[in-house]
Order: structure tokens, then C-alpha cells, then sequence
């Protein structure tokens, strides 16, 4: 049976507007004097943990107990490292089976009474991994800030000048808009021979780019099929306008809109448990001892994000020995007189 193109793009699209799944995950790192560290991950869909043989599951209601006191999480997984470092093999999340993944790192610095820890974890950008750049629409600064809220570009701007804002806005809405465009033309590349084309796939796959300037300067709407009447219109066919496709069409949409945009669509709260009293909290805040850190997919949009703090351990052993030793010079001096 063949495929109409029009299907293809309306299942592309009711992913696009329903912005396929939703993911809320909470992270928590505790990091121990010795450099060892304990991750645990609560999830409200098991899907998006990388779940193996190393992680053992938590009974959830401790974790809330714990953690949290208004998110039921249905799935938590807990993992122990002998180093901070050892978590960067063993990503916990995943999205659509692409794992997120970190580099992380803990600087112990020995200062007799006192010893001073830094740790960082950097999570990699998706940046690389998407098919057009949001860096091809703003400055990797604008579309850091838009993202992530650093740097924070607006400081010191007057109320005239916020229409910078709208333009980043405007922007980073014409990359979503073309990002939609480019699935389309993925997932017709995709089931090509199983469809009837107006063109063949060379000229068609050529046109994408004309495409997506044409209909963004014509406002063309994801909306009542108003984009395959204008596919109509552009190519001179009715061939997007046609009935019929298969499932396997809409999965394969899906799988290329969570790969790419439905990253935006994952809220992962970042909670770190630092050893001794917090110094720095980077970004962070601190509360009830731990530091809490807003955390979502769209952060790893423009590239790499990085968390990170700063403690302090007193090394109570070092007040005892050094102590003893005063009281021994000090009891030496006294017997000689």
C-alpha cells in the first residue's frame, strides 16, 4: 500500500505541536570526603533512565521522604563510584535511547586544618548532534543566555532597548519553526519509495531550504493542514494533500522529534550534597544543607553546561594533633624549669 505524503506530515507535526513526552527527573549527587560519590536518579518515566546491572533500585517513598514532598517519581535508581570521575561511564539519563552525558571532576586541596573541595560536572552539549545549528539563527552568547539565562546579556539594558530580547525570541522561534521544517523532510527521505513523489528525492531534498524560507515569509501555519497546502502550492502537485500512512511513519517522526527538540521537554532538577560547610554554590542555591540547581534538556541546546560548587572540610584530627603537640612543648618547657 503506499503512503501519502500528507500523512507523514501530519503525524510530523501533531509531535511538533504536542511536543511528543514529557520527562521530570530529579538528580542527586552526594559527594563524600574521600572523593567517593553516590548518584540517585528519580524519574516519572523509566524510559528515560540507563537503567544496567550497576544501578539497584530505591524504594521511592524513602526518597521522597528525603528528597521531595510534592513529586511522585515512579521510578529511582541509585548508583555508589569510588570516584566522581567513574560517573562519566555510567550516564543515568537517556532520550530515546541517546544517552546525556558528563564529565566530572573533584579537586581536594589539604590545608592542614582545613581541606577545600571543588567539584565540577560539565554535561555535553547536544549542539553537535543537531541537524541545524541554533548558532545558524543567534550568537552562541544569545542563544547561551536564552537557553540557560547565562550570561546574563540583558544587565544594564534600558527599558528601550528589550526589544534585543524579542529579537533573540523571534529568532530562536524561526529555528523551531525550520528544525519542524527539516523533520518533514527527514522522515519523506526516509519512507521516499513508499510514497508517490511530486519530484524525484534529489530535487525534493534540494528544495528543503527554499521551503523553510518561503513558508516562514509567508507566516505558513502547523495548523488545519494550512503547510501541506502550501507544499502543494510550491511543488504544483495535490500529493500532499492524499490519505493513508502506517505507524511505523509516525514512530519514526517521533524518534527524530525527542532526538532533536524533545530535548526541550525534559525538567531535570540537580540537587548536590557537598562534604563539610558549602563555600560556593555556583549557580546554585542552598537549602536544608544541600545545593539545588535548575537543570532542563534545552540547557545543552546551545552546548555544554556545567554545575558546580565549592566546600570546606575542618580536619578535626588536625586541632587534636596539633593541640597535643603544643601541650607536649609546652609540658617539656615546664619540667625543664
Amino acid at each position: 500500500m503506499r503512503v501519502s505524503i500528507s500523512k507523514i506530515l501530519f503525524a510530523v507535526t501533531m509531535l511538533a505541536m504536542a511536543s511528543c513526552d514529557e520527562w521530570k527527573v530529579q538528580m542527586v549527587t552526594e559527594v563524600m570526603r574521600d572523593g567517593s560519590c553516590v548518584r540517585t536518579v528519580a524519574s516519572d518515566d523509566r524510559s528515560c533512565l540507563t537503567e544496567d546491572e550497576g544501578w539497584e533500585s530505591v524504594d521511592e517513598e524513602d526518597y521522597i521522604r528525603k528528597f521531595t514532598a510534592d513529586t511522585i517519581y515512579k521510578a529511582v535508581i541509585r548508583r555508589s563510584f569510588d570516584g566522581v570521575e567513574d560517573m562519566d561511564a555510567c550516564p543515568a539519563l537517556q532520550i530515546c535511547g541517546k544517552p546525556i552525558r558528563s564529565n566530572s571532576s573533584l579537586d581536594r586541596k589539604f590545608k592542614w586544618f582545613y581541606t577545600e573541595y571543588t567539584f565540577t560536572e560539565t554535561f555535553r552539549g547536544w549542539n553537535a548532534d543537531l541537524s541545524i545549528p541554533v548558532t545558524d539563527y543567534v550568537t552562541q552568547d544569545e542563544a547561551s543566555f536564552w537557553y540557560t539565562g547565562y550570561p546574563e546579556l540583558p544587565k544594564g539594558i534600558t527599558g528601550q532597548e528589550l526589544q534585543y530580547l524579542q529579537d533573540i525570541s523571534f529568532n530562536t522561534d524561526h529555528w523551531i519553526y525550520d528544525m519542524t521544517w527539516d523533520i518533514y523532510f527527514r522522515t519523506i527521505d526516509r519512507f521516499y519509495d513508499e510514497i508517490n513523489p511530486p519530484v524525484d528525492r534529489k530535487t525534493f531534498l534540494s528544495m528543503r531550504d527554499s521551503v523553510m524560507h518561503e513558508a516562514w515569509n509567508q507566516d505558513v501555519e502547523f495548523y488545519e493542514n494550512r503547510e501541506l497546502e502550501f507544499l502543494d502550492r510550491f511543488f504544483k502537485t495535490d500529493a500532499f494533500t492524499k490519505a493513508d500512512y502506517s505507524d511505523e511513519i509516525a514512530d519514526y517522526g517521533k524518534e527524530l522529534w525527542n532526538q532533536s527538540l524533545g530535548l526541550m521537554n525534559l525538567e531535570a532538577p540537580y540537587i548536590l550534597r557537598m562534604p563539610g560547610r558549602v563555600t560556593d554554590a555556583g549557580r546554585g542555591q542552598i537549602e536544608d544543607g544541600v545545593i539545588k540547581y535548575r537543570f532542563e534538556g534545552s540547557f545543552l541546546i546551545p552546548g555544554d553546561y556545567t554545575i558546580t560548587a565549592s566546600s570546606r572540610c575542618v580536619n578535626v584530627w588536625a586541632f587534636i594533633l596539633s593541640g597535643l603537640v603544643l601541650a607536649v612543648a609546652v609540658g617539656s618547657f615546664l619540667i625543664k624549669r
